[in-house]
């Protein structure tokens, strides 16, 4: 290894936030200007794009714009380059900028805009709305740079040479921990220079308060801005949504190839499902066990850790005699997915029981009720959805997980998106794109039985 993939990897990153910040910035003030159903579409074409399998993303591209892509011909645009990685990274990321910026959008209030009756567009912008989503901007940046320098898929898929993926493939192909050690201590210090930076700082999100109406907004923006985000969201919302999508449900071979698919990768499926599913039910619980314990926001590090760092530290500790319970088989990637997306259970239980009413709490603490019945009759009518809405989260990402476990999965425990990474190495778009629509139906399975689980428990009308 050289340090000058070092040098590759920010090179990567920092296009990536840039990018990712402008589009998501652009997106939010459309989201904030609009009303009805059209705010309601791009809104959730973002969750959408930040929610889609990463491998999915990459596949569409590479269908497009590969050696032999459809595109190719018509548009000379080499996908497996930094601009091509940077390119997708930007699509998958620019949903987390959208919705801290939309979320600071919303402390506008009709108080400000009166203040200065004679500012509108672009002198709006400048005086007003850019200082106002700066500290949003700034956070979401800091994220989305860690993340992009992290993500190993992404670069790995495109044979883009980046640091975390040739310490991956290095570690991987030597097991030589000197080497880990001396590497790996780069990986670290980002994430925890990334949380030094964002330590005490407040973030704006999109349901603490409603703002000004996107009617008063709107007609304080002028014909010409207005026109440039409509652009914007609908460039951002196609591209990284309708067009993966429509990419996967149109290809005949999706369809033709998912029977055989399923058949082949059954096991894989299982094993997708029952980790994600058992690890989200794991940080949950024990996120609500522990939500007294501020130290816990380190944890936040292992977030944004390089998994497959994690795999390396995890590997140096279980592989040992007396220990093969655990490294041998399901228990240590339970462990790493764990350990990996804890923080989110427990920052998303904290907030969760944050929005409580306090009242309420006084009230069921002067009347003595045991700790079961405040469960039943307090927290989960209150905070119950917060708490669904962090498990289902944490159950995407490790569904979605490659990184994490690529080092530490057991023998026949493979998952679905282990199984989808391999093979794009070598260009199966048609069996990736069956795998894909099954990883998708999994992640909307809890979805499904939420759906009818409200169904059956609502009483029949007489």
């Amino acid at each position: 290894m050289g340090w000058g993939l070092l040098f590759n990897s920010l090179a990567l990153a920092v296009p990536v936030a840039l990018a990712a910040v402008a589009v998501g910035w652009l997106v939010a003030l459309f989201i904030a200007s609009s009303h009805g159903w059209m705010r309601y579409i791009v809104l959730s074409g973002a969750v959408v794009a930040l929610a889609l399998p990463p491998f999915l993303v990459v596949n569409t591209w590479l269908g497009l714009l590969g050696n032999v892509g459809v595109l190719k011909p018509s548009l000379p645009f080499d996908i497996y380059t930094h601009g091509g990685a940077a390119w997708v990274l930007a699509l998958m990321l620019w949903p987390l900028p959208c919705l801290l910026c939309l979320g600071a959008f919303k402390r506008l209030t009709a108080e400000m805009l009166d203040a200065e009756p004679g500012l509108w567009g672009g002198a709006l912008v400048r005086g007003l709305l850019l200082p106002m989503t700066l500290p949003a901007a700034w956070q979401s940046g800091l994220v989305v740079f860690a993340l992009a320098f992290s993500n190993i898929a992404v670069p790995a898929i495109l044979q883009v040479k980046v640091f975390p993926a040739q310490f991956w493939v290095q570690f991987s192909t030597s097991y030589d921990f000197a080497l880990a050690w001396r590497y790996g201590w780069v990986l670290a210090v980002l994430p925890l220079g990334l949380l030094l930076l964002l330590r005490g700082r407040p973030v704006a999100w999109p349901w603490e308060s409603s703002g000004v109406s996107g009617e008063v907004l709107r007609g304080r923006l002028g014909q010409a801005l207005l026109v440039s985000v409509t652009a914007v969201a609908g460039l951002a919302v196609g591209l990284s949504v309708l067009l993966p999508l429509g990419h996967l449900l149109t290809d005949p071979r999706t369809w033709t190839d998912i029977w055989n698919t399923l058949r082949a990768g059954k096991q894989a499926v299982w094993s997708s499902f029952w980790f994600s599913a058992a690890t989200a039910t794991l940080v949950s619980s024990l996120g609500l066990a522990v939500v007294r314990w501020p130290g816990l926001r380190l944890t936040w590090l292992l977030f944004f850790l390089p998994g497959v760092l994690l795999g390396v530290v995890l590997i140096f500790l279980l592989n040992r005699p007396g220990l093969g319970w655990i490294y041998g088989g399901p228990g240590i990637v339970l462990l790493a997915l764990g350990l990996r997306y804890f923080a989110l259970g427990w920052e998303g239980t904290r907030l969760a029981k944050a929005s409580m009413d306090a009242d309420l709490q006084i009230v069921t603490d002067l009347a003595g009720l045991p700790w079961w019945q405040r469960w039943r009759h307090l927290f989960l009518p209150q905070a119950g959805p917060a708490l669904a809405a962090v498990w289902y989260v944490v159950y995407l990402l490790c569904l979605w997980d490659t990184e994490t476990v690529v080092l530490v999965v057991p023998p026949g425990g493979e998952t679905l998106a282990l199984r989808v990474f391999n093979l794009l190495h070598y260009g199966h778009h048609a069996q990736v794109n069956a795998l894909c629509l099954v990883l998708l139906l999994l992640a909307v399975l809890p979805l499904i039985a939420w759906a009818l689980f409200r169904l059956l428990k609502k009483p029949a009308h007489v």
